[in-house]
């Protein structure tokens, strides 16, 4: 339907052509069918290929600089609103100011020949890649660079397993729309400052009112366009067709891998000691908070929504850091966030091998992807270990967060609302896969939720509730550290 579609509008074109032609004279417009035939004997011609050569050879150069630049002032700018506010006067001043304002000078002071041209098309690309590149990186998730600062803490695994893959289609963007745009701006910048090339082609035909000839280098230069418009996508769709991977398989994962993880881990502690934190100055949401979790125990904690349980648990995580008082944590932690934070682009092995491959003593792939296989198979996900995170469902997500927490070998556990938007039989069926994870593995956790009459009651487990400050269920918003204002224990 698309392709009748687009011969349709190709068919209409033509005949404004042809219509045009008609109407103001041949000699003014040649007709499409005079156009194509001129086209084909310029192609004939060698002399012809070395000038469409010489003009791609200065896009190539000219984009090659803008995209260098471009990328690292996007990086930049991305990572930084004070480097975006420093780049963004030159940026407006190349996007907005039309070229032959700053082309004719720059073509006074380097003459014509072939660095002017480069230049007048690397500074017409630039802002495209500038501008993409910002944008990829001041769209950098989150949720997915505080889940690598668990997992795989460390810049390598923040670029190869987040950043590289962001800013995949950003620059991909770039170099489609880039090529395109520096073909356009060739014609500017062979047009008044070359002495050969398409655009000094299509310059020679104007001057001396060869109408023909002109629209002859003009067609091929259409044709161009549309081939570096396509081309990119379908070197992508070729390069992007991969084998599938498949996970080890759970038989065979190492035995010293098994046996380490269900050793006694049981010594970690976790330890909050007069906390106080505050988003905004003069508005603390802890404060002089304390709090300690035994090795093996599970410490629930419950309380009003925007009370402050997330913030407490991502502060006790180190994913924030306190105003004032201390925490005391193992190096290595697991944490199963509310939104599950999985990498797209990974299959769901490579999810749960993500801690394995990043550790302090990596672990190779090979034996990495079989202890993954290992645990997907204790989650019940065995089959899955190729699929992509997106082809699960919401519970077989959370089960696939188990089992990349695991393979931290965590000395200690946090859970951040780990099931809420789940039906309550199967929240009920993942707390029992949990503790029975958590019974292999023993280490302290700490479980944020709104539903502690969920949690299975055991021996380790004992439950405390947040309140805001001022009495046990007081009313105004800040904590304290005091058992009768702030954490205190309801069970155990």
């Amino acid at each position: 339907m698309n392709r009748r579609y687009a011969f349709l509008g190709i068919a209409v074109l033509l005949l404004l052509w042809t219509g045009g032609s008609l109407l103001v004279g041949d000699y003014i417009i040649p007709p499409p069918w005079q156009t194509l035939a001129d086209s084909v004997l310029l192609l004939a011609r060698f002399y012809t290929w070395q000038q469409i050569a010489v003009t791609l050879i200065r896009v190539a150069a000219g984009f090659l600089l803008a995209f260098t630049c471009g990328t690292l002032v996007g990086l930049l700018s991305g990572h930084s609103r004070a480097y975006q506010a420093f780049f963004k006067p030159l940026i407006l001043l190349l996007q907005g100011i039309p070229p032959l304002l700053w082309a004719i000078p720059l073509i006074l002071v380097f003459g014509i020949g072939h660095l002017s041209p480069v230049l007048v098309i690397a500074l017409i690309c630039f802002p495209l890649v500038a501008l993409n590149l910002s944008e990829g990186m001041s769209s950098l998730p989150k949720g997915l660079e505080q889940m690598l600062f668990i997992f795989a803490p460390g810049l390598r695994p923040r670029l190869r397993e987040l950043i590289f893959p962001h800013l995949k289609p950003f620059l991909s963007a770039a170099v489609k729309l880039g090529i395109v745009l520096g073909i356009k701006a060739s014609v500017v910048a062979e047009y008044f400052a070359a002495n050969n090339g398409m655009g000094f082609q299509i310059q020679a035909a104007y001057q001396s009112l060869q109408t023909r000839r002109l629209f002859a280098w003009g067609l091929l230069l259409v044709g161009l366009i549309i081939l570096a418009d396509r081309l990119p996508a379908a070197l992508a769709g070729r390069l992007g067709r991969k084998a599938p991977r498949h996970a080890g398989r759970a038989g065979h994962a190492p035995a010293a891998l098994k046996k380490s993880f269900s050793a006694d881990h049981s010594r970690g502690i976790i330890r909050l000691k007069q906390v106080s934190f505050a988003y905004a100055p003069g508005r603390p949401v802890l404060q002089d908070v304390s709090l300690q979790v035994a090795p093996e125990e599970i410490a629930v904690i419950s309380g009003e929504s925007g009370i402050g349980k997330t913030t407490l648990l991502y502060v006790a995580s180190s994913l924030l850091r306190t105003d004032s008082g201390g925490v005391e944590r193992p190096a290595r932690c697991g944490f199963v966030f509310q939104d599950d934070r999985l990498l797209p682009w990974r299959t769901c092995a490579e999810n749960v091998a993500l801690p394995l491959r990043y550790a302090s003593s990596p672990v190779g792939k090979s034996d990495a992807g079989a202890f993954a296989a290992y645990l997907l198979d204790m989650v019940g996900l065995s089959g899955q270990a190729d699929e992509l995170p997106d082809a699960l469902s919401g519970g077989m997500k959370k089960r696939l967060c188990f089992a990349r927490c695991f393979a931290r070998f965590p000395q200690a556990v946090f859970l951040d609302e780990p099931f809420s938007g789940l039906h309550a039989d199967a929240r009920r069926r993942l707390w029992k896969l949990f503790f029975r994870l958590l019974e292999l593995h023993r280490v302290p956790a700490l479980i944020v939720t709104h539903f502690p009459e969920e949690v299975p009651r055991t021996k380790r487990c004992r439950f405390y509730t947040l309140s805001p400050l001022g009495s046990a269920r007081g009313e105004e918003p800040q904590l304290a550290a005091d058992s009768r204002f702030n954490i205190y224990s309801t069970t155990s």
